[in-house]
């Protein structure tokens, strides 16, 4: 037999049915370093200069980066087509690290991660790609010169504190 008294069970069914009867928490929504990622939607003619290196010989490149909003406004997806492959590419911000985010692999076997941070218009990429058994830090850094255009740098580290080096190229916002 329960020692339960009547007060205390309607008390516990009333409190239960307040918690119950609260309308669920309102969805996160996108702040302003994920609004940052917008400047990169559409679609781009990428045009670089490759530096000769012991993965690929010096030369010119143009390719296609067409950049989509993922689904919730809190990622970029991107794809890459060019004489080299095609990349798949997820960019996002990590508001717990307080860091964007950047993973992506490659029709060539290449994968990577990134970390990057942004100071005006200059994003400064920290990446680490995989490739054929090696491990390869570098540094990608883009600067937004307009609505429509930038520049970008990747540089691989040298192992002795510096870099590289190994592509120089300008994107320019062709549509939509």
């Amino acid at each position: 037999m329960s020692t339960r008294s009547p007060a205390a069970v309607i008390l516990i069914c009333g409190f239960t049915s307040l918690l119950l009867a609260q309308a669920p928490p309102a969805p996160p929504t996108p702040g302003p370093e994920h609004k940052k990622l917008e400047y990169f939607l559409g679609k781009w003619t990428v045009e670089g200069e490759i530096k000769a290196n012991a993965f690929v010989p010096a030369g010119k490149t143009v390719s296609t980066e067409t950049a989509t909003l993922g689904l919730g406004g809190f990622y970029v997806e991107s794809r890459n087509e060019g004489p080299s492959g095609t990349r798949l590419a997820i960019i996002g911000y990590d508001s717990h690290a307080k860091v964007y985010t950047s993973y992506y692999a490659n029709s060539v076997g290449m994968v990577g991660v990134g970390t990057g941070t942004v100071n005006g218009n200059t994003w400064t990429w920290m990446v680490e790609d995989k490739y054929a058994g090696l491990s390869i830090k570098g540094r990608t850094t883009v600067t937004i010169l307009s609505p429509t255009e930038y520049t970008s740098k990747y540089e691989m580290a040298d192992g002795k504190g510096g870099y590289t080096t190994i592509v120089e190229g300008k994107a320019t916002k062709v549509g939509p």
